[in-house]
């Protein structure tokens, strides 16, 4: 996982929360999960960081989780799929990376299609 974890100071930066908006060049990336599983997923690559609110086990206190690599996982609504190289918006519920089947910095999950510019 790529994403940096920092305290979150009383005047943060302003994460995603669920319903909220993405925007970026659509991808794929493909790896291997530790037990062998070939993974290959959807992802939405931003120009800026983008961070969620952390809120792990035993942490003491919330943090942000940012990056740039937004791996998505589309709602069961989504008709149609962008084509790598599309700029896209999508609308989704993110979160942190929590396990080896995440790859990107943040984790967005019923993801819907808001617009995609072919390329």
């Amino acid at each position: 996982m790529l994403a940096a974890a920092l305290l979150v100071q009383n005047n943060g930066p302003v994460c995603l929360r669920d319903g909220d908006t993405i925007s970026g060049e659509f991808r794929y990336v493909e790896s291997r999960h530790p037990n062998g599983t070939n993974l290959r997923y959807g992802f939405v690559k931003t120009i800026d960081p983008v961070c969620v609110i952390g809120e792990l086990g035993d942490a003491p206190k919330p943090y942000v989780v940012q990056g740039r690599w937004v791996q998505i996982s589309w709602s069961e609504e989504q008709i149609g799929q962008p084509v790598p190289g599309d700029q896209i918006t999508v609308s989704a519920n993110c979160f942190e990376p929590m396990t080896a089947w995440h790859l990107g910095d943040i984790v967005c999950t019923n993801a819907r299609l808001i617009s995609r510019e072919p390329m």
